[in-house]
């Protein structure tokens, strides 16, 4: 009894069973036995090209991450940058929200389950914690400052000068003027509230 061989056409056959080929306009669907975190199956697109084959999401990852997350925040900032590395990692590209890689018949089967793993990967992002939601925030709120200060020094976690204490009291951001800064502070959560108001006590009791 060869138990390897045996094993390997019995995942094969199971696998196979377990996915669903069929056609509409996007060209053939391949409906994956992988899950997506709302329960449906993973769908991948195919059209035959002239080396190959080319499979994409065609923009439904970013369509369900829509859901939970603002779509400009897919488009810069942070959570683009963990996307960009993931696609980097599985080997494939995005460009205006799709995910797709060309690929070759004979590694067609490869490159089918590193585009479905960079899809659940990426649509992970809608489930991270609390403490990397708020470094999203603070990275988001500083690329608006930015833009919305164009030309204008913006410096983050500033520390007054000329202030009793102040490195124990920095603020968020700062934005340079011609006389005095303007300071914002970011404000994800109560504890934050809280530790923002002791900072501007600190700064006021400081006649500052």
């Amino acid at each position: 009894m060869n138990a390897p061989a045996e094993l390997k056409q019995l995942l094969c056959e199971q696998w196979c069973a377990g996915a669903h080929v069929d056609s509409d306009e996007g060209g053939i669907r391949i409906s994956m036995p992988l899950i997506e975190a709302d329960g449906d199956n993973v769908t991948v697109w195919l059209k035959q090209t002239m080396g190959g084959w080319r499979l994409s999401d065609m923009g439904t990852t970013f369509m369900r991450l829509s859901y939970s997350v603002e779509f400009d925040s897919l488009e810069d900032g942070q959570r683009l940058r963990v996307i960009q590395q993931i696609a980097s990692e599985e080997g494939i590209a995005e460009s205006e929200g799709e995910l797709f890689c060309e690929t070759t018949e004979r590694e067609l089967g490869q490159a089918l389950m590193r585009l479905g793993q960079a899809i659940l990967r990426i649509g992970d992002i809608r489930l991270w914690t609390r403490n990397r939601i708020a470094s999203t925030f603070y990275a988001d709120l500083e690329a608006e400052l930015r833009e919305i200060a164009a030309g204008a020094q913006v410096q983050r976690d500033y520390v007054v000068p000329g202030i009793e204490d102040a490195a124990s009291y920095p603020v968020d951001f700062a934005i340079m003027g011609k006389d005095s800064p303007l300071y914002v502070f970011g404000v994800p959560n109560s504890d934050k509230a809280k530790l923002a108001t002791i900072v501007m006590q600190h700064l006021r009791q400081s006649q500052h």
